[in-house]
């Protein structure tokens, strides 16, 4: 079954945000954990972008009609660049706004430009009760968002809340997910000009 979002809800999550990069998927196989630590580890999707954007808010999977739905902990998510940069980072979980099958957490917004490589991931335990969909058949992504993302995971001992180093060939590893609000034409064309240079602003 594919599972979708309702675009108006985007407002009761953060004024400004006017998109959701996954706003469906199919298929795929639901876990908990990749190496089973109890200290956790960070598993999710890169990708890229073909048009200046502003992430605003990151979300996790709640198990929406899975076979436990619902949150029961709270996950650290974090944005990095190709160079295993972090960029953002905050944190999703039980009682935190929904949009769709993800809940939302606020986090330092940053302008994501066309060119760079983007690692999404969320860090679960096996003690935490949650899990993310692994290799979905399809997923449905926001228009500004490239088709090309693949899944990623952390190398063996690589354990906590750190950039996640392995590629699959899978689409995704879907726990992780983020809301976007456009650049403005005139900002976007500053920041091509200057050459794709990111950068970060704390929304007040």
């Amino acid at each position: 079954m594919v599972r979708t979002i309702a675009a108006a809800m985007l407002v009761t999550v953060a004024g400004s945000a006017t998109g959701q990069a996954v706003t469906g998927f199919s298929g795929g196989s639901e876990f908990a954990i990749f190496y089973g630590a109890s200290t956790g580890d960070v598993v999710g999707w890169r990708f890229d972008v073909n048009t200046p954007i502003i992430l605003t808010d990151i979300g996790v999977w709640n198990g929406d009609n899975q076979l436990t739905p619902g949150l029961t902990s709270t996950h650290r998510v974090g944005l990095w660049d190709s160079g295993g940069n972090l960029l953002t980072a905050g944190s999703a979980g039980p009682g935190d706004p929904v949009v769709g099958g993800w809940n939302y957490g606020d986090v330092a917004d940053v302008i994501l430009t066309p060119g760079e490589r983007y690692t999404l991931g969320a860090m679960y335990a096996a003690d935490d009760d949650d899990g993310y969909i692994s290799s979905p058949t399809s997923m449905s992504l926001a228009p500004e968002i490239n088709a090309n993302t693949n899944g990623v995971f952390p190398a063996a001992g690589d354990l906590g809340f750190v950039f996640p180093t392995e590629d699959s060939t899978n689409l995704a590893r879907l726990g992780p997910n983020f809301l976007f609000t456009p650049v403005p034409a005139p900002a976007s064309l500053a920041l091509l000009g200057l050459g794709g240079v990111a950068a970060c602003r704390r929304r007040r």
